[in-house]
C-alpha cells in the first residue's frame, strides 16, 4: 500500500480508542457514501477514473471502474487498503489499517488529500477540507488526529497519545474530549491558532493556517508552539 507520509500529499491520521473490525470498515464507507453523499465522480460529471481502491488482494495495484459495493466489500474483506472518491468537488482518499504497528495507535484511519488542494494559490476555497475532516471526526470519535504535508510522526509515542500528552504540533490538530480535558479546554480554546473548532463531543481542533502552505503558517506555528510550551 502506498505510504503517503513524508510527501506533499496532505495526510491526516485518526488514532482510534479501540480496534476496528472488518464490519466497521464497511460501516465507515457506508457513512461516507450514504450519509455524506460521497460519490465515484465529481458533481455534474460522469468521469469515474479517480474512483479507485487497492488492497493486498489486488497486489496493491489500483482497481478502477468498480462499483461502490465492490470496493466496499473488497476493503471489508481485507481490513487494510485505500480508496479514493469525491466529497463534492474534493477528491479524497482513505487509508484503512486494522493493524498499523508503526503508528502510535495500531488501528487507524488516515485521510489523504492531493497536494493540489494544499496550495493557496490553486485552492482559494478550502472549506471542503475542513468539513470532511470534521465529519470524519464526528463519526470516528478518535483520541487524536493530526495532519500535515511531509508528515513526520516520529515525535509521537503510543504512551503519550493514550495519556493525552502533547508532543508535537501539526497543521491540523484534533484533540478528543479526554485529551482536551487533560490539556486544558480553556488553554486550547485560547490558543493563537488561525481557526479553532469546538466539537459536539467536547473535542477541540486547532488549525494553524488556512492551508498547510499558507504564508501565515510559520508565524502562527511559532506562536502556538510557544503558547503550548512546545518550543
Amino acid at each position: 500500500m502506498e505510504d503517503l507520509r513524508m510527501s506533499e500529499c496532505l495526510s491526516i491520521p485518526y488514532l482510534l480508542p479501540s480496534e476496528l473490525t472488518h464490519r466497521d470498515v464497511a460501516e465507515l464507507l457506508g457513512y461516507c457514501f450514504e450519509d455524506l453523499g460521497c460519490a465515484r465522480s465529481p458533481p455534474e460529471e460522469e468521469t469515474t477514473n479517480q474512483f479507485r481502491y487497492t488492497t493486498e488482494e489486488t497486489d496493491w495495484r489500483q482497481v478502477t471502474g468498480s462499483s461502490i459495493e465492490e470496493a466496499t466489500q473488497a476493503l471489508e474483506r481485507a481490513g487494510c487498503g485505500s480508496i479514493r472518491f469525491w466529497y463534492d468537488d474534493l477528491n479524497v482518499g482513505l487509508q484503512i489499517n486494522l493493524d498499523a504497528p508503526d503508528r502510535p495507535i495500531e488501528s487507524s484511519v488516515a485521510l489523504s488529500i492531493d497536494e493540489w488542494y494544499t496550495r493557496p494559490w490553486w485552492d482559494s476555497e478550502p472549506a471542503l477540507i475542513y468539513e470532511f475532516v470534521l465529519e470524519l471526526y464526528d463519526y470516528l470519535s478518535p483520541l487524536y488526529i493530526y495532519g500535515d504535508t511531509y508528515l513526520d510522526e516520529a515525535s509521537l509515542s503510543r504512551e503519550a497519545v493514550k495519556n493525552g500528552q502533547l508532543e508535537d504540533l501539526f497543521w491540523v490538530n484534533g484533540y478528543g474530549p479526554q485529551m482536551t480535558e487533560r490539556l486544558g479546554r480553556d488553554r486550547l480554546l485560547n490558543a493563537p491558532a488561525w481557526r479553532i473548532d469546538e466539537c459536539d463531543d467536547g473535542g477541540v481542533f486547532l488549525w494553524i493556517s488556512p492551508l498547510p502552505l499558507s504564508e501565515s503558517r510559520n508565524q502562527r506555528y511559532d506562536a502556538v508552539t510557544e503558547y503550548l510550551d512546545l518550543a
